[in-house]
């Protein structure tokens, strides 16, 4: 089975910066890995009559198109950063991976930092971004399971 991360926090704790530490230490080891910044998704304006929610339907669409156009060539590993504040919202973006088993990380700031909420209560677990992002991203690496050697089969 595929392997997803979304990496879910507040604006400005470091998702996409994380993510492509990440990615880039999975791809150093040798795994097939595509990244995506979800917010990268949606760049489309204005808003057509889609009502409430029309961007997050967006990115969900679009996540399901990108992760499989970068499956169909290899990947089996993917890392999203998005702004996924609710577990509805996190269930629509883990039905976009198709046929992947998928964890949902939450990174925060320093307490002491005073981002406002922090968590959501539907992550799977947290990293608390304060280092250099090369030891966060080894960080969500080994505690989502992905040590070195991994496949998938």
């Amino acid at each position: 089975m595929d392997r997803a991360l979304l990496l879910v926090g507040v604006a400005g704790v470091g998702k996409s910066t994380v993510a492509g530490a990440i990615g880039g230490i999975l791809t150093a080891a040798g795994l097939a890995t595509a990244v995506v910044d979800s917010d990268a998704l949606a760049q489309f304006g204005p808003r057509p009559d889609g009502g409430s929610g029309f961007y997050d339907r967006l990115k969900c669409t679009n996540l399901g198109a990108v992760w499989a156009n970068y499956r169909a060539v290899g990947a089996r590993f993917v890392v999203v950063s998005a702004g996924i504040d609710s577990a509805a919202l996190r269930d629509r973006y883990a039905g976009s991976l198709a046929g992947c088993e998928v964890r949902t990380v939450r990174l925060i700031a320093r307490p002491d930092r005073g981002t406002g909420a922090q968590t959501g209560g539907f992550e799977d677990f947290t990293v608390v971004n304060d280092r250099p992002v090369a030891v966060v991203a080894g960080e969500v690496i080994a505690r989502a399971g992905w040590g070195q050697g991994q496949s998938t089969g």
